[in-house]
């Protein structure tokens, strides 16, 4: 019980002083102790083999991926390049439709096999020029950049590459277009909701006289700079990105190199790409440096979260805790609901909640006799619940490129990536339940 209690503590005491804007090296380091200690765990053993160890898988596996996908935002950003594409796109729907452009942007690029990190160094540059031209308070845009790749591309959309899409098929033998009809009616009401939120909060933040301010240090071209022709010619600026777009494809589809390393290599293409075409409007070493610092500065703080994940799932409590949910006697539906929300609610991660979950009850699910294609979509969408947790990589990756505090802007994230997916995943469920697959 003891170790429960650590449990929660430790958690609660990460979110605290997120919150607070400690630095998140501290915030998890003081977090694994706190689990350590109430554990009894062998505190050398514990910062040795599980807070380092997950630190630094974590920081070799995506080093390649933020620092490029850093170097790209600010290639698009400082290029004007990202200015542009805002610039047209405002044109094409108008200024009432910001937070739709930024929300279908995403959901390109997230269903096109982006992953969050990449979209969120990709979308922010356009996402913050639309922000400030429509005055929209800042602290939506990460609630707005990150709902839908990590709700309704994630695990709703049948066919999406997502990890979380992925793993039940190798405990159902399903395809990733399992349970379409479940899936399409989430992602619909999904998407509604959180357009509707987001455009009732820009309301009430107009009502009281709330305006967009930049984070402190930013600059932003001004979109009027597109229509003076500060910015790149605007086929020059979809280049880039279509090029990342059609040879992450390419490499993953025609080559036998790990997903990781071919968007690293359609990354690379890309900001070569983007280097050659805006050559006259970049200063390329200052680019590429401040690119590099933002990017392994956002790496480090989300490696430390991820070890602070490892001493979790490590300790006694967590075994006790997960063993317990598996348990439950709530109909295999039910069970699947709850334990992967806890368990992806206390590691930070929806990916991590679904596969242990799936390697315990994965088995047992397959021979309830229900059926195997709405199981694997029912448990997919339940994982983009709580995994929106403070200490949800995303989240900390989000908030340190738009340099805002989850204190602003986390109530947002919470009801739109946490909230919303959970009554869909109850909804999954339901409609399940009546043989709606």
């Amino acid at each position: 019980m003891l170790g429960i209690i650590g449990l929660i503590l430790a958690v609660a005491c990460v979110i605290f002083m997120i919150w607070k804007n400690w630095h998140m090296a501290i915030v998890s380091l003081i977090g694994a102790l706190i689990v350590i200690i109430f554990n009894g765990m062998n505190p050398v053993t514990a910062i040795t083999e599980n807070f380092m160890s997950g630190m630094s898988g974590f920081a070799g596996n995506w080093f390649l991926l933020f620092m490029l996908g850093s170097i790209f935002g600010k290639v698009m950003g400082d290029s004007g390049a990202s200015v542009g594409i805002a610039n047209h796109l405002l044109k094409i729907v108008g200024e009432k439709s910001v937070v739709l452009v930024v929300m279908l942007v995403g959901l390109v690029l997230s269903y096109g096999g982006i992953g969050t990190f990449i979209i969120a160094f990709s979308l922010y540059p356009i996402a913050v020029a639309l922000f400030q031209k429509a005055d929209i308070p800042k602290k939506l845009i990460v609630a707005t950049i990150m709902v839908c790749p990590v709700t309704v591309c994630m695990a709703m959309l049948p066919g999406s590459p997502s990890t979380q899409n992925l793993l039940p098929t190798t405990y159902f033998n399903t395809t990733a277009y399992a349970g379409p009809v479940i899936g399409i009616i989430c992602s619909v009401i999904m998407f509604c909701a959180a357009y509707l939120y987001l455009n009732w909060q820009i309301r009430r933040a107009k009502a009281k006289g709330e305006h967009f301010a930049p984070s402190e240090g930013e600059v932003i071209m001004d979109l009027a700079a597109a229509d003076k022709g500060e910015t790149p010619a605007i086929w020059k600026c979809y280049i880039p990105i279509i090029v990342l777009i059609v040879f992450m494809f390419v490499f993953q589809k025609a080559t036998p190199m790990p997903a990781n390393f071919a968007v690293a290599c359609a990354m690379t293409l890309a900001i070569i790409c983007g280097l050659i075409l805006y050559k006259d409007k970049l200063k390329l070493q200052k680019t590429i440096n401040e690119g590099t610092v933002g990017g392994l500065g956002a790496l480090f703080a989300t490696s430390s979260i991820m070890g602070f994940g490892s001493v979790v799932s490590a300790s006694p409590a967590y075994t006790v805790v997960t063993d317990a949910l598996l348990k439950l006697n709530v109909g295999p539906l039910g069970t699947a609901l709850i334990a992967i929300n806890v368990i992806a609610a206390i590691t930070g991660s929806s990916a991590g909640g679904l596969n242990i979950f799936l390697s315990s009850m994965g088995e047992y699910l397959a021979s309830t006799g229900l059926n195997l294609s709405m199981l694997h979509r029912v448990v997919c969408i339940a994982s983009s619940g709580f995994d929106a947790m403070p200490h949800a990589s995303g989240m900390v990756v989000c908030n340190q490129i738009a340099k805002t505090s989850q204190k602003d802007t986390y109530i947002h994230v919470f009801i739109t990536c946490a909230i919303m997916p959970f009554c869909c995943a109850i909804l999954a469920c339901i409609l399940g339940t009546i043989g709606i697959v």
